[in-house]
């Protein structure tokens, strides 16, 4: 099996991070391609960060976090990279960044009921209300600590 590597995303990575984040199979786009180049370009550029995991040549998975409203905007993993520890890894990355930034507290919106809203309660992120389109909005602060880690970058 070849290496994973984490790495901070840059601009040769778009079409990669497009092509993950079309593949998934929970909280897919409502119309596939909605999500621009350009659109990505400017979280990675202007808003925030963002981190790609690779196997070998091939990302299987991102984050990217928007400092400007303190939130993950993405988190994302081909499916059958799914349950390895990957989508941790990325979030930590990009929980670290913003807790760098000097923000208290993370914001996320998910699907309901789903694998990542599952996921995102076990390592301690708090429920806070429902968006008008059913997402739930969930919340992270840097001194809650999470559920079931023996380390987490992310407290």
């Amino acid at each position: 099996m070849s290496q994973i590597q984490l790495r901070p995303a840059n601009w040769e990575d778009i079409p990669a991070i497009q092509v993950v984040r079309n593949a998934v199979r929970e909280n897919r786009l409502s119309v596939p391609g909605s999500i621009k180049d350009a659109d990505v370009a400017s979280y990675l550029k202007e808003r925030g960060r963002g981190w790609v995991c690779e196997v070998g040549d091939r990302i299987v998975g991102f984050s990217i976090a928007d400092a400007a409203d303190a939130s993950i905007w993405a988190l994302f993993l081909l499916p059958e990279w799914e349950g390895q520890g990957l989508g941790r890894q990325l979030l930590d990355a990009a929980c670290d960044w913003l807790f760098a930034q000097g923000v208290k507290e993370i914001r996320l919106s998910t699907d309901a009921r789903t694998r990542a809203h599952g996921f995102y309660l076990h390592l301690g992120w708090q429920e806070a209300g429902t968006k008008c389109n059913g997402e739930v909005r969930l919340t992270f602060r840097r001194n809650h600590t999470l559920q079931g880690a023996n380390r987490s970058t992310c407290q």
